[in-house]
Parts: C-alpha cells; structure tokens; sequence
C-alpha cells in the first residue's frame, strides 16, 4: 500500500522486508528441514523463488510470492483448526457424569468408569452419556447431533440409543453396551482424525504435479544459467535464471489446494 501510494523508500523497503520475513517464516523453516531430509516440494521452489527476488533486489516481488504461500499455509491451518473445533464440540456431548444403579443405588460416576453392563437411569432432558440398550421406558429421543436428523425418533425397550442423544419426554433405564472411549461419539471422532491425515483429491493432484513442476524448474534455471556461461554472458543470464524461478512459482496451486 505504501508503494502504490508513492511512498519513499526510506519507508516502502523496510515494510517490504519485514513482509517478507514475517511471511517466510511461516514455510521456510519447515522447508529446510523437508530438504535437509532430501524432500523437495512447492515450499523448496517458493523459498528458490523468494531468494532469487531478493537476489534481483526485487525486495517487492519476494514479499508478495512469501505472503500469498503464507495466504495457503494459513487456509490449510484454518480448516484443521476448525475440523478440531467441531471434533471438541463433539466431544462436550458427552455429559460430565451419569447416573447408575448400583446394588438399587443410584449412583453419579464419570462416564469413564461406565462398563457394559451397567445400568444407565437417563432421565428427560439427560444426555446419554455412552451407547446401550433401552431395558424399560418409552421416549422421543434428539439424534440431531449425531445424525442430523430433525425429528425426534420414538425409542423404547429394545432400541438401541447412542451417547450425546437427549431424552426428551420418559424416564429410561438403559443397559450399557459400549465404553465411553469405545461408543459411537469416540469412534466418529477417530474417523475424522483419521481422514484428517489423509489427502483429498486436490491436495494428492497438487503433489503429483508440484513433484514433477519443481525439479524441472530447478533443471531449467539451472541450464539457463550454464548457457549464459556458454555465449559469455553468465550475469545476464544469471538473472534470467532467477526471473524463470520468480515467475514459476507456485504460489497458486498452493492456494488453489
């Protein structure tokens, strides 16, 4: 913005520069310990691409490419943030205790300490706090949570009811039927963690061509540079070099993932 208002460069050189830092550090860290383990990747041709701006003393042009790879670092971290997000919303449908009878005692216990077996009293209004089967009582119960389905579903002795579900108009007596790190709620999140390491489509399209755009890249530069050697002209074509690795860079594909 100071550049484009005409600012002097007293001022607009070391905005650029601290631009440029602050958005490498989100990748170029993690970039050099990729290719000290021999792994190149988009980031390896985006810090090439940066140094070379940097090179040219296009100090501008080296913030810009830092900055929208930074936009894409920052994208990537927002969706797991908020897929954790959602995974801890999950999680809190699960009561802080449940009630068990225990020797014809109602008893309070984390749901940790449930076992199959127990005997679960879910009163209405209750959260379930694990799996089970329903022994006595007649309900409607909330799955919105877990399913997404808007209307109560009518439950009674012999249905099978899951944890975060509300009861909503009868008392139950539930038989539990799965642990509290073994019920459907802990399983959901176990699949989406999972998924979480994967890649999508997009992301695995992306590496297969990034895997075959940086070396070529680097092999290009490289023998742009052996050729300015050849017709005595290393600087110039030196710089052209780093022209070719500034204007390839990948920074949309990034983005685009």
């Amino acid at each position: 913005i100071a550049s484009l208002a005409g600012g002097p460069q007293w001022l607009t050189l070391p905005l650029e520069i601290a631009a440029l830092v602050i958005a490498a550090w989100t990748f170029v860290p993690s970039t050099l310990r990729r290719l000290a383990k021999g792994k190149i990747g988009v980031g390896t041709l985006m810090t090439i691409a940066a140094a070379g701006a940097v090179a040219l003393g296009q100090y501008e042009e080296a913030a810009m490419l830092a900055f929208l790879y930074a936009i894409s670092e920052g994208l990537e971290e927002y969706s797991m943030a908020k897929t954790r997000r959602g995974l801890r919303a999950l999680l809190d449908l699960v009561p802080a205790e449940a009630t068990v009878l225990r020797g014809g005692i109602e008893i309070t216990v984390p749901p940790a300490e449930l076992t199959p077996g127990d005997r679960m009293v879910v009163r209405p209004g209750e959260r379930l706090a694990t799996d089970g089967r329903i022994i006595t009582g007649r309900t409607s119960l909330d799955t919105s949570a877990l399913t997404g389905e808007s209307v109560p579903v009518e439950a009674g002795p012999g249905s099978e009811v899951f944890a975060g579900s509300i009861n909503g108009t009868g008392p139950l007596e539930v038989e539990v039927t799965s642990t509290a790190e073994n019920n459907s709620l802990a399983r959901i999140v176990y699949i989406v963690e999972a998924e979480q390491s994967r890649k999508g489509p997009g992301q695995r399209l992306a590496d297969s061509i990034a895997s075959k755009l940086v070396p070529g890249i680097l092999i290009a530069a490289v023998l742009i540079i052996v050729f300015g050697f050849i017709v005595g002209e290393p600087l110039l074509w030196f710089e052209r070099a780093l022209v070719v690795l500034v204007a390839a860079s990948p920074c949309a594909l990034a983005i685009s993932v």
